[in-house]
């Protein structure tokens, strides 16, 4: 094979001794302008030329520090030490990392076996250095343990339990694993269970994030968590920029993973029970300001529920239904959930006037209109009663106008009504999955089957409907069995199925006449008399087909029998001829 030929001036004239020199005096600089990642690189480079470079292993080791990479760092100054074992910053840097990595113990007997080892000016950094290590096991185990313990002693058996299985791993093959689970192992990639929390949990530890990161990084709180978000932010990371966004996606998620592991440094050397007891030593007053504090969230948490039963009232006499309903998912599903009983007492009394009140101006809507006539249709008029809209012209197809964009129909267009029903039904499903009362799991299971409704799911209305009812039951609440059962009654109207309307229509009845409302009753009575024509109306139309059937098949027989006939005596003519 041939050598390239090297020009003169690609030559460097210099030795790989001068060259390694400069390579590290290099990342030295670097290392003082801060540009740390450059300089990792050139003390990489010196240490390629020579290995054995104690000082270029000591540099390096300190860049390693200043970017969160302790146990490269504890690496590169054990190797330098094993090269000059009675050099004390070398020594010096072995401790730092250590210390770094929450070794303290370890860090604790290499400071002693240092102090005896040197003298003079170069003991007393390994003697300050102690003294902080002896700090921080004050801080750890000292006076702030015993009440951390005693507050928290009953969980710490869950604590300890999940870390074991977390660090346990099964020895035997995953299809072993999987038949002892009663699971098949067909799948290349496993399919990863979704950790399911509750919303008070979810916003537990968000809350819990916050309030760690304030202790530990003050006012810096703020961009932490602003970097968290940005780790996932679509405004950053856009799918069309095919070279900046890797690039950005892996910066982030460094850059996050250094700030967590400088916080676990912090809080290793200051557990976060003995900051809080720093920022105020004297329990007692701790204990007046949290007492404080519990209240005034419990007297602000009163009167927002004073204004939202105002608010929901306002709306069920305006008969504005559709706000009255959104408005009451978005306080019930987002504010009122996080809510405990310390700083809401009368939690379930809420539950049940707001739900009562919702299922109060849904019944409200059910009265007979006075602009129908008799002279309708029976199926249109039974739709009417039920408030079924009938109105198909949205479903109409608008012919293509060539320059009118508005006719316009892609293939591929996005469904954003079916987007935001399949975001709805999630979010009611989660929701029931942690409810705890009966009454709000009527209303959730309405929500779900009335959802279903509208996007014309008949027959999953009419299972949830009846999960509705069964839940009903629970709570005694009537209100909720006749919605169910109206649901399901409109399910049957649209399929036209009016045998089960009829009987649907009894039990929504007998559920009316338990109410004790005549309104109620006399609606359903009209609904009934009109299911009644239609039946009625039905069988008269399969009579008058039978009978048409009937004599279609007598008339077919009829002709069959003549032309035998005619052909029978064809035959005896040609016969005598």
């Amino acid at each position: 094979m041939q050598e390239v030929a090297v020009l003169p001036w690609e030559k460097i004239a210099w030795s790989d001794e001068h060259v390694q020199l400069i390579y590290r005096d290099w990342g030295l600089f670097y290392t003082r302008k801060q540009q740390l990642d450059i300089a990792a690189n050139y003390y990489d480079k010196s240490l390629e030329l020579k290995g054995d470079d104690s000082r270029a292993l000591y540099f390096r080791s300190q860049c390693k520090r200043n970017i969160a990479q302790t146990q490269g760092a504890l690496e590169d100054s054990l190797e330098a030490g094993a090269i000059e074992p009675n050099n004390a910053p070398i020594n010096l840097e072995i401790c730092d990392a250590l210390y770094e990595l929450n070794q303290f113990e370890n860090c604790k007997v290499e400071l002693h076996d240092n102090t005896r080892k040197f003298y003079g000016k170069k003991v007393s950094a390994f003697l300050n250095r102690l003294i902080v290590v002896n700090e921080n096991f004050n801080d750890s185990i000292g006076e702030t343990l015993g009440p951390f313990i005693l507050r928290n002693e009953k969980i710490f058996a869950k604590v300890l339990e999940h870390l074991e299985h977390e660090k346990y791993v099964d020895p035997r093959p995953l299809w072993k694993i999987l038949r002892e689970q009663g699971k098949c192992d067909v799948l290349s990639i496993l399919e990863k269970e979704e950790l399911l929390l509750s919303p008070r949990e979810i916003a537990r530890r968000e809350r819990a994030f916050k309030v760690f990161n304030q202790l530990y990084y003050n006012k810096s709180w703020i961009d932490v968590l602003c970097l968290k978000s940005l780790r996932d932010n679509p405004n950053l990371l856009l799918p069309q920029c095919k070279v900046s966004t890797p690039f950005l996606h892996h910066l982030t998620n460094n850059k996050y993973g250094v700030l967590k592991k400088f916080l676990k440094m912090l809080q290793a050397r200051s557990p976060f029970y003995n900051e809080q007891m720093l920022k105020c030593p004297d329990k007692k007053v701790w204990e007046k300001h949290r007492e404080t504090h519990l209240n005034h969230i419990q007297y602000q948490t009163r009167r927002n529920m004073l204004t939202i039963l105002r608010t929901i009232r306002q709306l069920r006499a305006r008969g504005k239904l559709d706000k009255l309903s959104k408005y009451i998912e978005e306080v019930m599903g987002d504010y009122i959930v996080l809510k405990t009983h310390r700083v809401m007492p009368w939690k379930f009394e809420f539950l049940n006037e707001v739900y009562n009140t919702l299922a109060l101006a849904y019944i409200d809507r059910f009265i007979q209109p006075s602009d129908l006539s008799s002279a309708q249709n029976n199926a249109s008029h039974l739709m009417r009663l039920l408030r079924i809209p009938t109105d198909k012209s949205k479903d109409r197809q608008v012919s293509f106008v060539f320059g009118d964009k508005s006719t316009y129909q892609e293939p591929d267009a996005i469904d954003y009504t079916m987007i935001a029903y399949k975001k709805y039904l999630a979010r009611l499903e989660k929701r029931i999955h942690f409810a705890k009362y009966s009454i709000e799991k009527c209303y959730l299971l309405h929500e779900i089957a009335r959802s279903h409704l509208r996007q014309s799911r008949f027959d999953e209305c009419v299972s949830v409907a009846r999960k509705a009812i069964e839940e009903s039951k629970n709570c005694n609440s009537n209100v909720w069995r006749f919605l169910s059962t109206i649901l399901i009654c409109k399910a049957h109207t649209v399929l036209h199925k009016v045998e089960r309307a009829k009987e649907i229509l009894d039990e929504s009845y007998a559920v009316a006449k338990s109410l004790n409302s005549p309104e109620l009753m006399s609606f359903i009575e009209s609904c009934r008399q009109v299911n009644e024509a239609e039946i009625s109306l039905k069988k008269r139309y399969q009579s008058t087909d039978s009978i048409r059937k009937r004599r279609s098949k007598v008339s077919l027989e009829s002709r069959t029998s003549q032309i035998s006939q005619r052909s029978s005596e064809t035959n005896d003519e040609l016969n005598a001829a």
